[in-house]
């Protein structure tokens, strides 16, 4: 009987310790993480030309081109890869080269939404070895492998999550303006919106709120009935109650201006759904006092995740991380066996490769008292 039980135990313990990581329940320190892979190096590209859009800095390379050196670095050391890169501007009249390469990465990465409008060179590419990493979700270039990262896509996941059973109310201010498209990927889903809002900063946030939810009108009520009886009536503000849930299509810093000035002037407790703005690179915080019951989405370095050694002083932005995980996504496609899956935790969300196709997911997560719960 003794071996019998001790025989299950063994089998218990055996089994629990082969679950993948993957299986359990994601945590904040668990986002991000390196793939466990014997790159072979030998099947690596030697020479990589990169292309990127320049920015306004002609000094400065863009901060995709630092995060993608920056994990080429940590692999110099690592399995002493240390191929040829050459770095061209993108430019309708200089992508064509004399160069033996092995393979093009393009950079089609402007989150301010500022685009190459002649293309026709770099289709040419199309029939070389070629990495487009590009936040234009509709874009024209597709070649063998296509990294697209775009805010939609996390609009998209939020969007999905929500399950409001009244109606819904969409704002987003001057960095975003997309209520119009935010308002129609919703009704897709067969929820209600009932109005849409463009915050400014300069209003008062609980002046917009209390005009939403009519709590002017209540107080307008007792001061009429106060008149009318010739004495004050003390009673409740009340607000709408056919609203339930809003959805803030805003900036971090405008995200937490609005959240308590929301909570303030709601008299019931509403769903708020925040999509921030990728226009610029405020991180969220491990406790984020303003934000506490709101659903968000971003990627991964945006969140206080926990940090390898490398990267401790990197700039935080996203252009960064897509840099640093385009360079991955290239070990991941060149340096393996092609017709294998792969999946990265990287700094942009958890990334899958199978043979020719890379994909994204993004993250939905909530802010409690506690910190950030993955969802």
């Amino acid at each position: 009987m003794k071996n019998k039980i001790l025989i299950l135990l063994i089998f218990l313990i055996s089994g629990c310790s082969s679950i993948p990581k993957s299986d359990q329940k994601e945590s904040i320190d668990t986002l991000f993480q390196k793939p466990e892979i014997n790159y072979k190096t030998n099947s690596l590209p030697k020479v990589i030309k990169l292309y990127y859009l320049e920015n306004n800095d002609n000094y400065r390379l863009p901060d995709e081109i630092k995060g993608f050196f920056e994990n080429l670095y940590f692999y110099n050391s690592k399995i002493n890869y240390k191929p040829k890169i050459i770095l061209s501007p993108l430019s309708s009249k200089i992508c064509e080269s004399n160069e033996n390469i092995d393979l093009t990465v393009i950079f089609e990465v402007d989150l301010t939404n500022q685009r190459l409008e002649d293309y026709s060179c770099l289709r040419r590419l199309s029939n070389t070895k070629t990495l487009l990493i590009s936040n234009n979700i509709n874009g024209q270039l597709r070649f063998d492998n296509n990294f697209i990262i775009s805010r939609e896509q996390e609009k998209e996941k939020l969007v999905n999550l929500i399950s409001s059973t009244k109606s819904l109310v969409v704002i987003d201010s001057k960095k975003t303006l997309d209520k119009f498209n935010i308002a129609e990927s919703i009704l897709e889903k067969n929820q209600r919106v009932t109005e849409q809002r463009t915050y400014e900063s300069e209003l008062s946030s609980q002046d917009m709120f209390a005009d939403i939810l009519m709590a002017n009108r209540s107080k307008e009520r007792l001061r009429k009935l106060s008149r009318r009886l010739s004495r004050e009536i003390k009673g409740d503000t009340r607000t709408r109650e056919d609203i339930d849930t809003f959805f803030l299509s805003v900036s971090l810093d405008e995200a937490r201006s609005l959240k308590p000035a929301l909570d303030y002037i709601a008299e019931n407790e509403l769903q708020v759904f925040i999509l921030n703005s990728w226009k610029n690179n405020i991180p969220y915080r491990l406790k984020d006092k303003d934000l506490i019951g709101s659903i968000n989405s971003d990627i991964p370095f945006m969140m206080p995740i926990k940090m390898p050694l490398h990267l401790k002083s990197s700039n935080k932005t996203r252009e960064f991380a897509i840099g640093y995980d385009a360079f991955e996504i290239m070990l991941l496609r060149y340096g393996t066996n092609n017709n294998q899956k792969f999946m990265y935790k990287g700094l942009t969300g958890k990334i899958n490769t199978n043979n020719k196709k890379i994909t994204r997911e993004a993250y939905i997560f909530k802010i409690s008292e506690e910190g950030i719960e993955i969802l």
